[in-house]
């Protein structure tokens, strides 16, 4: 078997272009004094100058100038333009493929096999499905196994390519295989979709999906394909592709006029779409089964098709129309022949094969968009923050504004995250910078985004906590002004947290006085205050006792311990308990339900507790955890 000729590119590297024998090496760092001239004589210093480029299609030194062809200018390409004032940089020049014998285009033979024998045919155009995968689009036929009778009882396998110089195209004496293996395997393939024909040629038994059409798999670890028709004039040297007839660029409907084949047993060839007839007929019976397509007539002497060009490229300019079907003698009386081809457009759409007449290793990935940075205000060395496309590797470049006389220019490369967010260190030294953003996939580069990062110390003072404390007042009141809705004590507290709920309790007190909780929230300077009475003013004395006070906040730690307060309610100063001794007729009222807010709370509002006269004493000591 031939050795596998491999794909590759024809793109100089510069050590290949200079003759250097070593490998390319970094150069050192050298000092930025403005555009350098690179000395193009020196293989040394082109060496070192081209050591981290790649990309480079095409090379040249001339007149002083070292001539660089890329398809596309990246980022170190435009750094090496900055840096050497005789670099000439073209873009648009892309990478060649050398041309080879496994190098399938259309036109050429392939050997189909049976059990017991084979046959030969031709290929129609190749291409790339769906997935970017090589085929070649052929006859359907030819993926048959056919009996005499012209019944189809399996299918044939798909084995090896035609030695060029040997076909009949060629002047040879028949099928010798290329030595190039097996092309591939039969993907889609059909030839007509109902019976056999009786005989009458019923045409309303023709069907759309009637078509004559297959596709072959190529085994890609031994042929290339592509796109293009040979013309048959290099088939000397066995490689068919250095030489076509025209490039394929896409596919399409026929049109009347002159049209063009190539395949293995007549080579290229001309002949006149028949429109006469193409106006009447879009079925003809090929060898039983009907075939939709065009018909196509040629002189007898200069055949458009004859056996073994089955499947062949029917084409006109760079437009693919079909592939030979079948042909014969024109039953006019003339010396005219006749051939049939299966229209491709109709043959694609009714398979529904998915055929790209283009490259996916040519196709250029869409640019990403450019990142996103917005202006930002940062600590030195804090983090400068943009997004970009997710996973894109984001070069980021400053220089210093103003105000930053230790600052230094730099750049770094960091990847963005599966959310395209990207975050580098920035600047120690204060002052303005100037950013840019640059987002890179799959090889292409964004435009830049350009933002300004201002460095500078966070002079916000964090302020000291405030210790936490808890003012009774008074702590001693006279039983008949405890009863009073304009008195009572009032218990404030500071230190807790802004929002933070501060819960009161009255731990203890005299026996026959109901303990109770209450609830309030902290203010935004972390006070909170509460008001605490009695509810029975008919009999003040009932309150006489020390009451022992306790105040927790919701985020306690474990270390933290209750405030802890204390009032007494004292008889008065004629030694009784007190009391208003109700209204006029003596009734008194019990004391008022309603809230207060006491005179000493400076506008605070406070919570506000009633102490209830007939409970025994509620002694609680339990502290509560910090709350998540």
């Amino acid at each position: 078997m031939q050795k596998k000729l491999v794909q590759s590119s024809l793109a100089l590297s510069a050590a290949a272009a200079l003759g250097l024998g070593g490998a390319l090496t970094a150069s050192p760092a050298m000092a930025d004094n403005g555009p350098q001239k690179l000395d193009v004589q020196s293989e040394t210093q082109v060496q070192k100058a081209l050591a981290d480029v790649d990309g480079i299609n095409a090379y040249g030194a001339k007149g002083g100038k070292l001539n660089l062809g890329v398809e596309k200018k990246t980022s170190e390409i435009k750094d090496l333009e900055k840096k050497y004032k005789n670099i000439n940089v073209t873009e648009g020049v892309k990478e060649l493929k050398r041309y080879a014998e496994n190098d399938v285009v259309g036109g050429a033979g392939y050997l189909a096999e049976v059990d017991g024998g084979s046959g030969a045919c031709s290929t129609g155009f190749s291409g790339w499905d769906g997935d970017g995968n090589p085929v070649i689009l052929t006859a359907g036929h030819c993926s048959k196994i056919i009996e005499e009778s012209g019944e189809i009882t399996g299918d044939s396998t798909v084995s090896e390519t035609e030695e060029p110089k040997s076909a009949p195209a060629n002047g040879g004496e028949g099928f010798k295989k290329s030595g190039n293996g097996v092309l591939g395997d039969w993907g889609y393939h059909s030839y007509g979709s109902g019976d056999l024909l009786d005989g009458s040629e019923d045409p309303s038994t023709a069907k759309a999906s009637d078509i004559d059409f297959a596709v072959i798999n190529v085994d890609k670890s031994k042929y290339n394909v592509k796109n293009g028709v040979t013309d048959w004039s290099s088939a000397d040297s066995n490689d068919l592709s250095s030489k076509l007839a025209t490039d394929i660029t896409k596919v399409g409907a026929h049109k009347d006029g002159k049209i063009q084949k190539s395949g293995r047993t007549t080579g290229l060839t001309e002949g006149d779409v028949f429109t006469e007839y193409n106006d009447q007929f879009d079925y003809a019976n090929v060898g039983g089964y009907w075939v939709h397509g065009f018909g196509v007539t040629s002189p007898e002497s200069k055949p458009f098709s004859q056996p073994g060009d089955s499947g062949g490229a029917v084409f006109q300019g760079d437009t693919a129309v079909g592939v030979i079907s079948g042909g014969g003698p024109l039953d006019d009386g003339s010396d005219r022949q006749f051939g049939w081809v299966a229209d491709l457009d109709h043959s694609l759409e009714e398979s529904g094969v998915d055929f790209s007449l283009k490259d996916p290793a040519d196709e250029t990935p869409e640019a990403p968009d450019a990142p996103e940075a917005k202006d930002q205000t940062i600590e030195p060395k804090g983090d400068v923050k943009g997004k970009a496309a997710a996973g894109a590797e984001v070069k980021v470049e400053w220089h210093a504004a103003k105000g930053a006389q230790a600052a230094k220019d730099g750049s770094e490369t960091v990847k963005a995250d599966k959310d395209g967010n990207f975050t580098l260190e920035g600047p120690e030294a204060e002052g303005d910078y100037d950013y840019s953003a640059t987002a890179v996939v799959d090889g292409q580069e964004s435009d830049s985004t350009d933002f300004t990062v201002t460095v500078k110390e966070d002079e916000t003072e964090t302020p000291a906590p405030v210790e936490r404390e808890i003012n009774v007042d008074p702590k001693e009141i006279a039983a008949s002004d405890f009863v009073k809705e304009d008195k009572g004590v009032t218990v404030s507290v500071k230190g807790f947290e802004e929002g933070e709920k501060v819960t009161l309790k009255v731990a203890s007190g005299p026996e026959n006085v109901k303990g109770i909780t209450l609830d309030e929230t902290a203010n935004e300077e972390g006070v909170a205050a509460f008001s605490i009475y009695g509810t029975s003013d008919s009999d003040p004395s009932v309150y006489l006792g020390k009451y022992d006070v306790q105040v927790t906040g919701a985020n306690d730690t474990d270390d933290e311990k209750a405030l802890a307060g204390s009032f007494n309610v004292v008889e008065d100063e004629d030694g009784n308990g007190g009391g208003n001794g109700g209204d006029d007729d003596g009734n008194g009222d019990g004391g008022s339900d309603l809230p207060r807010t006491g005179a000493e709370l400076t506008g605070l509002a406070a919570g506000a507790g009633l102490l209830v006269v007939g409970g025994t004493a509620v002694f609680l000591t339990l502290r509560r955890n910090k709350k998540n």
